[in-house]
Formats: structure tokens, C-alpha cells, sequence
């Protein structure tokens, strides 16, 4: 888990790919003097088509590579990866690490009125459930839909507003019918489709995107008490297509990215 008592200076962000940057753009927000690295396992994307012996795998390398970094704190910027192997990473672990799905199941929960809540997410994290039974533990009926094409459209770049729109009813049509008053973003590529996803909902859904409560609670825990700023990016494929797509989510450049094996 982690401790609200204990100082976290040096924190790493784990995803497959472009949408933890999601994370680390609020994280950092708040939090502008700290030690980040942010790893993207873009040679694995999607992981939202893995097996679960695959991902514990996937999870035991990137625990692997933290604890050599020494870091305090890590962010499982990744619904799949939080649902899937959180427990197992806690175990093997030199550090603390806080996941994804619990501050999306909080925020629904303080956002629905009518206890119908839509979750959309990889097929992995669908068919994992946990968003399911933590919201069904608390009276809230479930309808979850796997967006199979939302994480490739977004490591894409993907501009044809037309082919996504078509995606985005064919995903959200079955939660709009079920009367959802809000959607759980579970996936953290997702925020980057939000345009998208209103147009089609309209203003009378609540989207909910884990990232907010979590950053929240992040500072709370670790304040901002360090004097500098030092970020390093590492990515398992693809370099290039990284510091160009990352650089707009975040909104700043990124320089120095190290390709690992």
C-alpha cells in the first residue's frame, strides 16, 4: 500500500504506452519539484489483449526495473495492470504502489445519482471484473462495455473523427440505453477520446476519470517539499513516436527518451 506518513520524493509511472501520461500530467501539476520516471511499455501495448499468466509476467519485469531505480512510490497508471497483478506487485516490491481502480469506483460513487454506472475499459479489465464487484459492493448497478479499438486509436494518433465516432456508439450505446448516469474512463487512454465521447453522450452523462482523485490524494501524501524537477522517460519500442504523441498530451516537449530491451 502506502503511507500518508512517509516522504515520497522519487515516483515512478508504469503503462503501457501513451495513456499514464494522463496520470503523470495531473500528478505533476500539483506536484511540479519532484524525481519522476514515467516507463511505457510500448513493445506490449495493448495489454488490455493479454492473458493473466502474460501480465504477471509484464508486471514482474516492471517491478524488476523499479527496484532498480530505487524509487519511493509507484503509480499503476494502467487499469489493466492495477486490476490484474496490483496484489502480486505489492508482494515482490522494494517500494510502495497505489493503483488506478479504486479512485475510479470513489469518484463514481460520489458522481451517480441514480446508482447506474457505465465502465468502459480494455476487454482484460472487463473481463477481470474488478470495477464490477467493487461498485456492485456498494449497490451500484454495472454496465461495462470493452473498447477494443480506443487504445490503438490514441498510440495511433488517430485523426479520423469519423471512424471514431462510429467505435465510440458501437462501445456506449449498450451503458446509454441502460439509463448510466455516469461512465468510468477505465482505461487511462481514454481521457484523450473525451471529446469524442461526449459528442456522442451528450452533457447528461458524468465521465469519470480516476486520474483526478488519485493526483489529489498523491499530493496529499507526498507534498511538494523538493527543490527540483528531474523526469526520465523510458519506453520498450518506439522512442521516436513517444516524445511526438507524448509531448501533445502533456503539453510540454519531451527530450531525452531511453529505449530499454
Amino acid at each position: 500500500m502506502y503511507s500518508k506518513q512517509k516522504p515520497y520524493n522519487k515516483i515512478g509511472f508504469v503503462d503501457s504506452g501513451l495513456g499514464g501520461l494522463t496520470v503523470f500530467k495531473k500528478v505533476k501539476k500539483l506536484m511540479p519539484n519532484k524525481e519522476y520516471i514515467y516507463f511505457a511499455d510500448s513493445a506490449n501495448v495493448p495489454y488490455g489483449s493479454k492473458t493473466r499468466e502474460q501480465m504477471i509476467k509484464i508486471s514482474e519485469n516492471i517491478v524488476r526495473f523499479f527496484n532498480e531505480q530505487q524509487i519511493d512510490l509507484l503509480v499503476v497508471a494502467c487499469n489493466t495492470l492495477t486490476s490484474i497483478a496490483l496484489s502480486h506487485m505489492r508482494s515482490i516490491a522494494n517500494f510502495d504502489i497505489i493503483g488506478v481502480v479504486e479512485y475510479g469506483v470513489k469518484s463514481a460513487l460520489q458522481a451517480t445519482y441514480n446508482k447506474k454506472v457505465g465502465v468502459i475499459a480494455t476487454k482484460a479489465t472487463v473481463d477481470n471484473g474488478l470495477y464490477k464487484k467493487l461498485l456492485e459492493q456498494n449497490d451500484i448497478e454495472v454496465c461495462q462495455s470493452a473498447c477494443l479499438d480506443f487504445v490503438g486509436f490514441v498510440e495511433e494518433d488517430c485523426k479520423d473523427k469519423e471512424k471514431i465516432l462510429k467505435k465510440v456508439e458501437e462501445y456506449l450505446k449498450p451503458i446509454v440505453e441502460f439509463g448510466a448516469d455516469t461512465i468510468i474512463l477505465g482505461c487511462t487512454h481514454y481521457p484523450i477520446l473525451i471529446e469524442y465521447l461526449k459528442e456522442y453522450t451528450g452533457e447528461n452523462i458524468t465521465f469519470v476519470d480516476p486520474a483526478d482523485s488519485l493526483s489529489e490524494d498523491i499530493y496529499e501524501i507526498c507534498g511538494n517539499y523538493q527543490n527540483k524537477c528531474d523526469i526520465k522517460y523510458y519506453v520498450t519500442k518506439n522512442p521516436s513516436d513517444f516524445k511526438i504523441n507524448g509531448s501533445k498530451i502533456i503539453g510540454e516537449p519531451i527530450e531525452n527518451v531511453t529505449e530499454m530491451e
